[in-house]
């Protein structure tokens, strides 16, 4: 008969407390849009967001809040109190208290990077991620997930039933999209007032730093003024610099570190192109934020990265190639047409990135699992 009160859903969001990047970023997100629409429901849901500890976040402010311990087995008692009808973990991991507890469960997994690459991991994360994290899956009565590679990764290796994993693409936010140049501050602020080709990510073995500092130096020799802008946290670090002064681009490289959303929208709106040569993406947001910003993209053909970016970016088949890289910045810099096809391509494929999607699947997929009680 289902329940006849409304539904509590508790959901875990340690994430939200650092939500200016990454996955607390798309929490932040996807929740902020979950909760309008809730307001709007016939039928609302009784949330209650559940966290280890106070955080500025503004969104604590619109929901019953309730601080939890980190013993999962304390925060499993925690839960039985609470008696939830359905509980969200974000992250699904091995601190997840989902044994012996009564409620419906559901999680996000954005993407299996670790399993893909395993050579940058240590052996307990790698464990972790291959021994207890699909046992966790299988337990969900429903998983969301950023893309169909994922979901296509969890159902074919680990067991999980197809009808129950959501896929709800990121969004993009209003900040990124297209700028007159003239009005934009970022770039010159940071030394990057000429022609720049733009990176941003968290600097990681897996975001392939190497092949995208090997290929820039290529493109450079072939003649062209352009600097390389290389923003986010990791990246100033002493091998990046020295790569760069043996390839001959030291003074060409600019590393910002961390840079908030306004600002890396404008040094996307400013770039000649983008270059995100990653390993391995189970959606790969910058890309996305590029398309949007109508800057070019030029990317790799890591896991979901081409079911994102569809037939607006130039793809590379083989990511540890630099010198096909640099072939594709040299022919995007050489041909004015590409371009401002890239850049059509890539505000129309923009349009299918939106928060609001996301969160009503988010809340379809609740009304199912619940539905089921």
């Amino acid at each position: 008969m289902g329940i006849q009160r409304a539904p509590r859903v508790g959901v875990f969001t340690k994430q939200l407390d650092a939500w200016r990047s990454g996955s607390g970023h798309q929490l932040n997100e996807i929740m902020a849009r979950v909760l309008d629409l809730n307001e709007g429901r016939e039928r609302r849901l009784d949330f209650t967001f559940l966290h280890y500890k106070p955080s500025e976040n503004p969104v604590y402010g619109r929901v019953r809040e309730l601080l939890v311990p980190r013993n999962p087995l304390r925060f499993a008692g925690v839960l039985r109190r609470e008696r939830f009808d359905l509980v969200h973990y974000t992250p699904l991991t091995i601190y997840s208290p989902i044994w012996c507890v009564p409620n419906k469960k559901s999680a996000t997994i954005h993407g299996v990077e670790q399993l893909l690459l395993p050579q940058f991991f240590g052996p307990l994360e790698m464990f972790h991620e291959r021994f207890l994290v699909p046992i966790f899956a299988r337990k969900m009565d429903g998983i969301l997930t950023v893309s169909n590679s994922t979901r296509d990764y969890l159902v074919r290796h680990f067991g999980v039933r197809e009808e129950r994993v959501t896929v709800a693409y990121n969004g993009v936010g209003p900040q990124f999209r297209v700028r007159d140049r003239a009005s934009l501050k970022a770039p010159g602020k940071y030394g990057a007032a000429g022609p720049y080709v733009f990176h941003i990510s968290r600097f990681s073995e897996r975001k392939n730093p190497w092949v995208l500092l090997e290929a820039f130096s290529r493109f450079a020799l072939a003649g062209f003024p352009h600097k390389l802008v290389c923003a986010g946290s990791g990246w100033d670090n002493e091998a990046v610099r020295t790569a760069a002064m043996r390839l001959g681009i030291g003074e060409r490289l600019i590393l910002p570190g961390f840079i908030p959303g306004e600002e890396a929208a404008q040094f996307l709106s400013g770039a000649e192109f983008f270059v995100f040569p990653s390993l391995a993406e189970g959606f790969g947001m910058p890309n996305a934020e590029a398309l949007a910003a109508g800057c070019p993209v030029i990317t790799s053909a890591a896991f979901a990265v081409p079911e994102v970016v569809g037939d607006a970016a130039i793809v590379i088949q083989n990511p540890r190639d630099s010198g096909a890289f640099a072939d594709a910045m040299i022919r995007l810099a050489q041909n004015p047409l590409l371009r401002e096809d890239l850049i059509r391509r890539g505000l129309l494929r923009a349009r299918i990135f939106s928060w609001e999607e996301g969160a009503r699947k988010l809340l379809a997929m609740y009304d199912r699992i619940l539905g089921e009680i």
